[in-house]
């Protein structure tokens, strides 16, 4: 009877003990890892501003610049003259080997309009019939003939200075006048002695071409003094030119 007494106690503290048992360990579960950039993705690399903007901007091809028209002798040395014809002076002159920017063109196609060979600062006209040309002519300007005018006009006198005794007045001196001119034309003229105001009537020269010419006239001296002889074209245009000379008086 105690042992199946002893037995009862000891099922029943196995019992009871077990109830108090600790709960198997549980592992916590791990905290979620944060997703860690892979080392494999590569930096991106920095395009200068320069580059982006030629790579948008439109390609234009460009535009082919056109020759220049140009003239050359054919043989010999060319007269470039002040307009299209042989009449008009010589201003310059285009040697085989060289050639001249052409310009403009005459109606007529006869004389190519220019920049002059020796001074490309100024033009002039070159005969077609002489030279050669490489370029579309056909693009060239029509050029007018150029106005005519009186280029220079040139005054001396002899002799520049008068030895006279002062009883011997009145004397003369010559006035010696070269005046030029572009082209054909008429060219009116007349002097003036600037301190007494003498002056002479109106006078003319025809010019059959253009080049200079030279007349004379004689101007008398009344008394010994300083004087400025003036020379002044009034057709086709205005040019001046004068000269100084002296009358001495001699006892």
């Amino acid at each position: 009877m105690r042992n199946r007494r002893w037995i009862v106690t000891v099922v029943m503290y196995l019992i009871l003990t077990s109830c108090n048992f600790p709960s198997p360990i549980q592992t916590p579960p791990s905290p979620p890892t944060a997703d860690t950039p892979s080392t494999s993705i590569s930096t991106p690399t920095l395009v200068p501003i320069e580059t982006l903007l030629a790579l948008e901007s439109p390609t234009v091809a460009p535009t082919r610049t056109p020759s220049l028209l140009v003239a050359f002798p054919k043989d010999q040395v060319v007269n470039c003259r002040s307009g299209p014809g042989t009449s008009y002076t010589i201003v310059g002159e285009l040697k085989p080997g060289r050639q001249a920017e052409m310009v403009g063109k005459s109606p007529d196609l006869s004389w190519w309009y220019v920049k002059n060979p020796n001074d490309p600062s100024t033009f002039c006209w070159l005969a077609a019939d002489f030279t050669n040309t490489e370029g579309n002519v056909e693009s060239l300007p029509v050029e007018n003939p150029p106005a005519i005018t009186v280029t220079a006009v040139q005054v001396s006198i002899e002799p520049p200075v008068m030895n006279v005794a002062c009883n011997a007045f009145p004397k003369l001196v010559t006035i010696n006048v070269q005046i030029t001119v572009s082209g054909p034309s008429t060219v009116m003229w007349r002097w003036e002695e600037t301190s007494t105001g003498d002056s002479s009537p109106e006078k003319n020269i025809l010019f059959e071409e253009g080049g200079t010419k030279t007349v004379q006239e004689l101007y008398q001296v009344n008394s010994a003094r300083d004087y400025t002889l003036r020379v002044r074209t009034t057709q086709p245009n205005q040019v001046t030119g004068q000269a100084n000379f002296k009358a001495v008086c001699t006892p």
